[in-house]
């Protein structure tokens, strides 16, 4: 019987000794359903075979066209040892104004993942992606209540519905309000997220979206409210303004009053600014307490007080100097570049380092863009080649993926070792990993250069 290649999810690899090796299920093979429960990807799979304990019966389609069904019975929890293929990514359908991926530069590698605009409810619960609800089908939303995926995190930008529509730059309003209310219905939890523009969704336009949005907590849980990044490769988009250092302290002063009233109102501040707004605006990071009990997650809420008080434990627990001598140069994006520095001279004068901080322009996207996620290794290579300090550099961790320290330009951390001539290697995505690399005799390129398995921490950037 022959099977449709496209059905079920693919069979990466097997592991050595498991369940499916001794059924003779092999690379190549497909996962077609589980107890007759069809399964459409690696989260489905996790979810249904959660749902039986000791017998199932999975239906594999061969990679010779077989249909096989096998009879399994395993202990409680024990592991099939299937390798299955990621997740394929549904592509999001809006045109945002604002969307990175249409500011993309021409004619330049880039990563390609980069160009994919995802809009996937399983990608905003695996990984806190930002959704906009615009394309969940019903059987979405029966699956989202059957599997419990909760929170999901909702682009809002405006609840208005015709400014969301020019936002998002579709033929017709969605029911954006409706859509939220029938998931928090369902039992499903709420962050949302909006991208602050000047002049466009902020001021009366902010107050009535978070008026909208304020009686949905504490289903809705939070509202960030982030920036926008313009790059310099805007051709035939809409024109807008960046957010510069005044009208960040504009914005500041206006969320915290309503971050007040909200308090008065709810008992919790409900949104929450972006740290790039204090950095630029150079106002003071608000304490821990300012947060309450929103999670830290890495939408660029909260990052900067986590790493400043990580730093501030790790040091003061800090007294050994180091035996040898400790000179190099350590990098980061223009927006993190006080806040690390000052870390940085820090950990000089207590350890009797010699730590020299730099700041690297982001060439290849365009100066407004100044996260060190963001970073490519032509950025750090032109930051560094004629101010390069000492016998190593560190550079951020999240500006690169894969074993071999892959960036957003396609070179990789070889590149850079090779022409700098110094072994090059990622900070890590906590303050002790930094630690740990400094202080360490000899330096590990690869430690600290991949992808994190948790998708909340605090990144040295």
């Amino acid at each position: 019987m022959s099977v449709q290649q496209a059905a079920g999810v693919l069979i990466q690899g097997i592991e050595e000794g498991s369940i499916a090796q001794e059924v003779g299920i092999e690379a190549g093979d497909r996962l077609l359903a589980i107890n007759e429960r069809l399964i459409e990807d690696a989260l489905d799979y996790r979810y249904v075979s959660s749902l039986y304990d000791r017998e199932l019966v999975l239906r594999v389609g061969k990679a010779s066209g077989e249909l096989w069904d096998i009879e399994i019975e395993r202990e409680e929890d024990e592991d099939l040892g299937l390798d299955l293929e990621g997740i394929q990514t549904r592509i999001c359908k809006n045109n945002c104004i604002f969307c990175f991926v249409h500011q993309l530069p021409r004619g330049k590698q880039v990563r390609r993942t980069l160009r994919v605009k995802d809009e996937d409810f399983r990608l905003s619960f695996l990984f806190g992606h930002y959704l906009t609800l615009t394309n969940l089908s019903e059987a979405d939303f029966q699956r989202i209540f059957e599997q419990r995926l909760s929170p999901l995190y909702v682009s809002v930008h405006a609840t208005e519905p015709g400014l969301r529509q020019y936002l998002l730059q579709n033929r017709k309003p969605d029911d954006l309000l409706g859509n939220m209310r029938r998931l928090i219905e369902g039992g499903i939890k709420l962050h949302a997220q909006i991208v602050l523009m000047p002049g466009i969704n902020d001021g009366a336009n902010l107050e009535h979206s978070l008026s909208d949005l304020v009686p949905l907590y504490p289903n809705v849980m939070s509202v960030s409210i982030v920036p926008l990044g313009l790059t310099d490769h805007r051709k035939g988009l809409p024109p807008l303004k960046p957010v510069d250092a005044e009208y960040a302290r504009q914005a500041i002063e206006h969320v915290s009053r309503l971050q007040q009233q909200h308090i008065e109102s709810i008992g919790a501040p409900f949104c929450f600014l972006g740290d790039e707004f204090y950095i630029l605006a150079g106002h003071v990071i608000p304490p821990r307490s300012h947060y309450g009990d929103f999670p830290l997650v890495e939408n660029g809420v909260g990052m900067i007080r986590n790493f400043m008080d990580e730093f501030a434990s790790a040091i003061k627990k800090r007294r050994k100097r180091p035996q040898q001598a400790v000179r190099g140069t350590v990098i980061t994006g223009r927006i993190f570049h006080p806040i690390l520095k000052g870390s940085i001279d820090q950990m000089n004068a207590r350890l009797h380092l010699d730590l020299k901080c730099l700041p690297a322009d982001n060439l290849y996207f365009g100066k407004g863009i100044t996260v060190a996620g963001l970073l490519t290794g032509s950025d750090i290579f032109a930051a560094v080649q004629n101010r390069l300090h000492g016998d190593f550099l560190v550079i951020p961790s999240e500006s690169m993926t894969g074993g071999n320290g892959l960036f957003l330009d396609d070179w990789v951390r070889e590149d850079l070792e090779t022409r700098l001539q110094v072994p090059v290697f990622g900070g890590g995505y906590h303050v002790s990993d930094f630690f740990q690399q400094i202080l360490s005799e000899k330096p590990h390129p690869g430690s600290f250069g991949q992808t994190p398995s948790s998708s909340a921490s605090t990144r040295i950037s």
